[in-house]
């Protein structure tokens, strides 16, 4: 049998980190947006906004003011609905992955206050909340177990397949030899 979370984090551990980073903020607004129903509208709209922020500034290789004001204004968010937060936490642990060193440098946040998140946990999390929320909306009478885990074996797939879509061909371009 394929274990597909053992050959997502194969793969993930062969890209280099800023790839990484930008798989794990892909990963965390796909889980996001399964469970939107679960997060308040506003606390969501900031969400996004501080993924969009967070994949800007991995691909520019430093904090921009933008992300420094969606880093504010997440954290208001998710205190003023912090009951109905969890499922953009994993938001911020994506953007904490990629970006933590660059709010750092820019004042933005301590040090003292580091996380260590990889982007194998951004996986594993989001497959995990996936799952619970599979198990929650499942039919009258259902095996609540089994819907879980097959959500979760589906959110592995989609991870997987996200992950090869994004890997360059080494022929392309005149890096490679043909």
């Amino acid at each position: 049998m394929i274990v597909l979370p053992n050959r997502l984090n194969e793969l993930l551990n062969d890209v280099d980190e800023q790839r990484a980073a930008l798989i794990a903020v892909d990963f965390a607004e796909h889980a996001i947006q399964i469970q939107a129903s679960l997060v308040h509208p506003r606390l969501l709209e900031v969400t996004t906004e501080y993924l969009s922020a967070g994949r800007e500034a991995i691909s520019a290789g430093r904090a921009h003011q933008r992300l420094i004001h969606a880093d504010e204004e997440y954290f208001r968010a998710s205190w003023e609905f912090a009951s109905r937060f969890e499922p953009t936490q994993l938001g911020n642990s994506a953007v904490m992955f990629g970006c933590q060193r660059m709010l750092e440098e820019a004042g933005a946040r301590s040090k003292a206050a580091r996380v260590n998140p990889t982007c194998q946990y951004i996986a594993r999390t989001a497959q995990s909340h996936v799952g619970r929320w599979h198990a929650k909306h499942a039919a009258e009478g259902a095996d609540r177990r089994r819907a879980d885990r097959a959500a979760r074996w589906e959110e592995a797939r989609w991870q997987l397949l996200h992950v090869i879509s994004l890997v360059p061909n080494p022929f392309e371009g005149g890096d490679g030899e043909a």
